[in-house]
């Protein structure tokens, strides 16, 4: 008995080990690998003009191929389609090879179809099997999409891939622009109380084979672009939606020119009710942990006092421009990126569904008292006791 079961597991994974290279070899062979593709208007200004990046691997490397991921190149496809589906197959005029877009990576919209509406552009990609709901989504803020898909870096020439890497790492590095999957954009459009935001993208005044860049954040309300807000700007957004892992928080003693670099260890930001009735009010409280980075202050950070003193400064920083973007967004764009009515809506639900037909209304004139709590955690003055200006 033992013997026949060892036979038949020796079987089953031989035949598993040769399906699995025969069938990779025979796939390569007649698909084309999408790493990301762009949207546009069509050029007729109907229909889409669709701009696919593919994978070029006869150098090797990456899925399939042999040699090093640095060898990987890309070739871009374009194509054009009264619907966005019509687009893709007509992609099969340009290429002896169907694509396949299981391993993409990126999906750049237009800032003219985003003004329109963004709903008809993820139809499809929501739809069919296998485009995967971690894509990430970016707005270009550039008079097309295309235009980021023909920027490449020298250091990784597949700018689907550049672009996911550079995104993936921002909330722990730099924490300026949000990180959007296309599940995260499908909750925000059919959630409660929340507004879509993306990041968005520009190539600015590059030249040569630079990687495009991240440029703040595209404001949405319902499918529909409103505007962009800032790089710094987006980073006391990401502070109000507690998406911060890292990066830096900017000082400043007594003016507005920022003279002390804190590097974020951790931040937790919670979002309470404080009242209900006919015009509730919420609390952001956030607690942050730091390390002193860069000071140019005659502070004393040897003493206790010298220390409370910069806390108390960065609190107060971190408070007033919080404050100020919920006002600016109250005001400029009447839409709750915040997803404050998604946190009454999970914690006081009855009274969400009180209020929920009144939010526009209400969120343009929603108080909201913001407390900041920053401790720092390491100065770094067994380096150094050099005082700015001694």
């Amino acid at each position: 008995m033992r013997l026949r079961q060892a036979a038949a597991a020796v079987c089953i994974l031989a035949a598993v080990f040769s399906m699995t290279g025969c069938w990779n070899y025979r796939e390569l062979e007649t698909i084309a690998m999408v790493a990301g593709f762009s949207i546009d208007k069509g050029e007729t200004g109907s229909g889409y003009h669709m701009t696919f990046e593919v994978l070029d691997e006869s150098g090797g490397g990456g899925n399939g191929g042999s040699g090093s991921p640095s060898a990987l190149r890309s070739t871009l496809i374009e194509s054009d389609g009264d619907t966005i589906f019509d687009a893709v197959r007509n992609a099969l005029k340009k290429s002896d090879k169907k694509l396949y877009f299981g391993e993409c990576k990126a999906v750049i919209l237009s800032r003219q179809l985003a003004f329109e509406g963004i709903t008809p552009l993820l139809d499809w990609i929501n739809r069919d099997s296998e485009p995967r709901l971690t894509e990430n989504l970016f707005v270009s803020k550039e008079a097309t999409a295309a235009d980021v898909l023909r920027q490449k870096s020298p250091v990784n020439p597949i700018t689907s891939y550049a672009l996911e890497k550079i995104i993936t790492n921002d909330p722990d590095f730099l924490a300026k622009t949000p990180f959007m999957q296309l599940y995260k954009v499908n909750g925000a459009l059919g959630g409660q109380g929340i507004s879509l935001v993306l990041p968005a993208l520009d190539i600015g005044r590059q030249q040569g084979d630079t990687p495009p860049e991240l440029a703040g954040t595209a404001v949405f309300k319902k499918d529909k672009l409103l505007g962009f807000l800032g790089s710094e700007e987006s980073k006391y957004l990401l502070f109000a939606q507690d998406q911060v892992g890292g990066g830096v928080l900017l000082v400043a003693e007594s003016s507005d020119t920022p003279d002390t670099t804190l590097e974020i260890i951790s931040s937790k930001t919670e979002i309470t009710v404080l009242s209900k009735g006919g015009s509730p009010k919420l609390g952001i409280a956030v607690k942050m942990e730091t390390a002193l980075g860069e000071t140019e202050t005659a502070l004393d950070l040897s003493s206790e006092s010298g220390i409370h003193k910069l806390e108390q400064d960065a609190a107060r920083t971190l408070e007033s421009r919080i404050g100020k973007l919920i006002h600016k967004t109250q005001n400029e764009y009447d839409s709750d990126i915040f997803g404050f009515g998604n946190s009454i809506y999970k914690d006081e639900p009855r009274y969400w569904d009180e209020i929920a037909p009144r939010w526009d209304s209400l969120f343009k004139n929603l108080k909201v008292d913001i407390s900041a709590d920053v401790k720092i955690k390491n100065t770094a003055l067994a380096k150094s006791n050099v005082k700015a200006g001694g």
